[in-house]
């Protein structure tokens, strides 16, 4: 309830969440991926050669997409829609056109649904951050999310509910969210509060699973270590990223230089990031191992 009063009487409440959240619990979630890369590559020299490679995939898209916010937001809103919905074995035995489609419905919903639901709220926003053609361009890419989800309801999304419950469940979820809140505010719970929380349990999960079964390589201690110091790099890339920015990245009253600057950040951050998780997707998707 104190969500809701605040979202509706305190301005910028939702850009607050959105950048505080972000910043915290996003940036560790991501940070994690120095974990994940030991376990997806053989040896410590060729899991530094990725990170290094992985660091300069965030640096080099950044700057490409710096001075382009509104490419920047449609590359975003595309590898979210795919990242977002990535199954980790919540639906199985699904033909590859129904586990795409699925994949693509559950993941899109999150950040095509504030411009189906809450048009008029995310056209203020967007005024001063977006020119009109970026805007544009985000709604044709929610219509075709529409379309992709009637397709799927068609396919499998109705006749196999019971097997697609997850799906459902985070989809209706979304519904909700953006039923109650203001977009930003939307956003900002449904990234921080459920995907970024959910996705360092699952890291971690696997992780503890795979070091009863096997020498881990890296222990508990060094990956806290490894994570804690990739939070700070991260931060201080955003710091770099704001600096290149400038002066657009100034925070202006109306928090659209913020926002613009979360536009880019996350489209240089994510670029790695969904590879590096596709890459682990099976080691993700374990199971619980009884001790």
């Amino acid at each position: 309830m104190s969500l809701l009063w605040a979202d509706k009487t305190i301005p910028q409440a939702g850009l607050w969440a959105l950048l505080l959240l972000s910043t915290s619990v996003g940036f560790v979630h991501g940070a994690l991926d120095v974990v994940l890369l030991p376990r997806r590559f053989a040896s410590r020299t060729q899991a530094a050669f990725m990170f290094a490679g992985y660091l300069l995939s965030v640096l080099l898209v950044g700057w490409l997409l710096g001075g382009a916010v509104s490419l920047a937001l449609w590359v975003l809103l595309l590898m979210s829609a795919w990242h977002f919905g990535e199954p980790y074995g919540r639906w199985n035995g699904f033909s590859p056109l129904q586990s795409g489609l699925t994949r693509i419905v559950v993941g899109g919903a999150s950040v095509m649904l504030p411009v189906l639901m809450a048009t008029e709220q995310l056209a203020i926003v967007l005024t001063r951050v977006l020119p009109a053609l970026g805007c544009q361009g985000w709604q044709v890419l929610a219509w075709v999310w529409l379309g992709l989800f009637i397709v799927w309801l068609v396919l499998c999304g109705v006749r196999r509910a019971r097997a697609l419950r997850y799906a459902w469940f985070e989809l209706l979820g979304c519904v909700l969210l953006y039923a109650l809140f203001s977009p930003l505010m939307a956003f900002a719970l449904y990234f921080g509060v459920y995907h970024a929380p959910v996705h360092i349990w699952r890291v971690w999960r696997a992780s503890a699973n795979a070091a009863s079964t096997g020498p881990p390589k890296i222990n508990t201690g060094g990956a806290i270590a490894a994570a804690a110091l990739t939070t700070i790099l991260t931060w201080l890339l955003g710091a770099g990223l704001w600096w290149f920015l400038a002066p657009d990245a100034i925070a202006a009253p109306d928090g659209s230089g913020a926002l613009r600057w979360l536009i880019v950040a996350f489209a240089a951050l994510t670029a790695p990031h969904l590879v590096l998780i596709s890459l682990c997707a099976a080691f993700l998707s374990q199971p619980d191992i009884e001790r």
